[in-house]
């Protein structure tokens, strides 16, 4: 938990600052420019995940078995086997888009991403050094280094990307050079990571190393072990990114073989990834933490073959989620053009283009938050490759839907959040089967869905009847959206509580819970429900109390 505690923030502030970076950038780089620096960026995903994603984490499994056996020594050999992998795959990734950044470019059907991809390249090798002192902090069970990286990234792409494409601008450059140095951001904030974790690594150096006599492992053993449990992580993420790059490969090309100019194609790809797509992938991230904190607890409760626990935590996880979810679903797809408005002023044509995107991703959001838990579930259980095969086959039908979907005109763009809809519905649908033939008892309560989907459609139906009789009567001013999404959120804290969506124990995991379940008892709205007692043993399942 203490690991959670400092991770959470650091990665909602990374998410946060990656939301606010694209929004000076597309004024700066414009739309259309935009497109060859998230052709380069996913480009990019796809190589840093091959090279380093599931590395990191097995190095701080190997790490921190071995401290727990006692052999504190064989930390050395097993970090110098670890580094000098990951300095492998990330020079072998450099070189790869230095050599073959213009053959990458013609591929994905935008020729002028050559020099973002470029721009990008070294990133790919500071990651890789990256991701080896990381994991060796967190075998020691130290996040904190890990948490102030994701930050100085987010933060060092975020100056020198908007400071370099500034200066790229005003001296006059191409808009392709322009996102290049846009690109180039990246590659300077994974630098200053660099340089930080170098100076933690020689300013820790005693705490990391001991100069224990002991067995040491063979490197083989250390590279087989590394293997082994850096390929299900390396290949589950991998599939994700690879469906990003699907959308890179695939919607501007299809569109201009279907006769869409070059220049209009890349405008929609990049409205489309730069405004939408990021609004999307907020929800996810926010929820992550319930992921995380779900697949120990899960584990522990198959593991002692106690049905009850196992239900107790799924549910819980699934309220939560839910609660979560159908707000913001519902808000994304009712607000999504004054949301994006408010967000990228001055973009119109670009926010005009990628509010129905967003109105149509929103409900891909639902099946995308129970594939997280549906995928810590089979983790749980043993069945770590089953999220790995969905994921493939979500992928696939992502590929096969957006290619038949975008040749059709009327149709057109539409086709990739429809697409992402299919793939996400096909990934739970797998999980689900899978998950039901192996665990004996069922997981899933439909009033889990349709408690918080009534206390959202009453909260926020209300809502987009009140910002369209504002905007139709006073015309429309940047207030009144974040008023109205206020009356939203305060009205649906007091329907969730009484129609069953959320109980007390959910509310104490919320910042100021306390103070919602005193206000809640106060006005009587939090409901009777029954509760898992750990005091079960004692000869009591279930207790029904007054929540």
């Amino acid at each position: 938990m203490r690991g959670v505690l400092i991770l959470t923030p650091a990665t909602l502030l990374a998410k946060l600052i990656g939301l606010g970076y694209k929004i000076p950038l597309i004024a700066i780089v414009g739309v259309g420019g935009m497109a060859y620096f998230l052709s380069a960026y996913h480009v990019y995903s796809l190589l840093f995940v091959l090279s380093a994603a599931g590395l990191p984490t097995a190095l701080s499994l190997l790490v921190s078995r071995s401290i727990a056996a006692g052999e504190r020594g064989a930390v050395v050999r097993i970090f110098s086997v670890s580094l000098g992998v990951f300095l492998s795959m990330g020079l072998l990734g450099t070189a790869l888009l230095c050599v073959f950044a213009v053959p990458i470019a013609e591929a994905l059907a935008m020729a002028e991403a050559a020099p973002a991809l470029l721009a990008i390249a070294p990133a790919l090798c500071l990651a890789a050094f990256n991701g080896g002192v990381r994991g060796l902090f967190q075998g020691h069970h130290n996040m904190l280094p890990t948490a102030i990286c994701e930050v100085t990234e987010a933060v060092g792409k975020l100056i020198f990307g908007i400071l370099f494409a500034l200066m790229a601008k005003r001296s006059g450059a191409a808009t392709p050079h322009v996102a290049a140095a846009a690109v180039f951001g990246i590659t300077v904030g994974m630098a200053l990571s660099a340089l930080f974790l170098a100076l933690m690594l020689l300013c820790n150096r005693r705490r990391l190393f001991w100069r224990e006599a002991c067995v040491l492992p063979a490197r083989r053993q250390v590279l087989g072990d590394m293997i082994r449990v850096a390929l299900p992580v390396t290949v589950s993420a991998s599939v994700m990114s690879l469906v990003s790059l699907v959308d890179t490969v695939l919607i501007s090309g299809r569109l201009q073989a279907c006769g869409v100019a070059s220049t209009v194609a890349n405008a929609m790809y990049s409205s489309y990834g730069n405004l939408a797509v990021p609004l999307y992938n907020l929800v996810p991230a926010l929820l992550a933490p319930v992921t995380l904190s779900l697949t120990p607890t899960l584990s522990a409760a198959f593991a002692a073959d106690d049905a009850a626990w196992a239900k107790a935590a799924f549910l819980k996880a699934q309220r939560l989620v839910c609660a979560v979810v159908f707000p913001a679903i519902l808000g994304l797809a009712l607000f999504a053009h004054p949301i994006l408005s408010l967000l990228y002023a001055g973009q119109e044509a670009a926010v005009r283009v990628a509010a129905p995107l967003l109105s149509v991703l929103a409900p891909a959001l639902l099946p995308a938050v129970l594939i997280t838990l549906t995928g810590a579930a089979l983790q749980a259980v043993g069945r770590p490759f089953v999220p790995v095969l969905s994921m493939l086959a979500g992928a696939a039908i992502k590929l096969v839907c957006e290619f038949f979907l975008l040749s059709l005109p009327p149709v057109s763009i539409m086709g990739a959040p429809v697409s992402t809809l299919f793939c996400n519905l096909t990934v739970l649908l797998i999980n689900a089967l899978v998950l039901a033939r192996v665990v004996p008892y069922r997981l899933f309560d439909p009033t889990c869905l349709l408690r918080p989907l009534a206390a959202a459609l009453l909260a926020t139906l209300p809502g987009a009847v009140g910002y369209g009789l504002l905007i139709k009567h006073m015309g429309s001013a940047p207030w009144q959206l974040p008023l109205v999404i206020l009356a939203v959120g305060v009205l649906y804290v007091l329907l969730a509580p009484v129609l069953g969506a959320v109980y007390k124990e959910d509310l104490l995991e919320l910042p100021g819970g306390k103070v919602l379940c005193r206000l809640s008892e106060k006005c009587n709205l939090l409901q009777e429900v029954k509760k898992y007692d750990k005091r079960r043993k004692n000869g009591l399942d279930f207790k029904k109390e007054r929540i």
